[in-house]
């Protein structure tokens, strides 16, 4: 398996050539899936202490649950499917966290008007459709397909290198 730096460097690569081919409109929203992918967002984060689960500095102990959930290169080194269990696990500590804060705030001013989740204008199918957002998602799935045809290639030639022998 290559290490964290190998990935980023390979991802960084590949990014020029898959860039020339977009539409102007959708740069922005691809690379910055892109990105997300190749740094935040790795088919490595079920590694507790991998390189994409520090960079998320503080926030680092939401991955804990994750890393105990999923093994390492299991569900999360599946193509697309990777991308979107992390996605739906992102969502569903998002939803927690709105849930507690509005407990909180109930609790601190109990006549309030606060609405924290509110999901009565939300059109789910115009946000998933929206160019921006697949041009986003796309980004996401095109980087876990660069680290994980990474893995394949690196672990393909280490098969192939001839082992050495210890001294004694």
């Amino acid at each position: 398996m290559a290490k964290g730096r190998t990935h980023d460097l390979i991802n960084l690569a590949v990014l020029p050539p898959l860039i020339y081919y977009l539409h102007p409109s959708d740069f922005i929203s691809f690379s910055a899936g892109y990105f997300i992918g190749t740094f935040f967002l790795t088919p490595d984060n079920d590694l507790y202490f991998s390189k994409p689960n520090s960079r998320w500095k503080f926030l680092k102990f939401i991955w804990l649950p994750y890393t105990k959930l999923f093994s390492h290169r299991g569900i999360s080194h599946i193509p697309i499917y990777g991308t979107i269990t992390k996605i739906f696990y992102l969502s569903f500590i998002a939803f927690i966290f709105l849930f507690l804060l509005k407990l909180l705030i109930n609790f601190l001013i109990p006549d309030n008007n606060f609405q924290v989740l509110r999901f009565d204008n939300l059109d789910l199918s115009s946000f998933l459709s929206n160019v921006s957002f697949l041009s986003f998602f796309f980004g996401l799935i095109l980087a876990e397909f660069v680290h994980i045809f990474t893995d394949i290639i690196y672990s393909s030639f280490k098969k192939l290198k001839p082992k050495r022998k210890r001294r004694r």
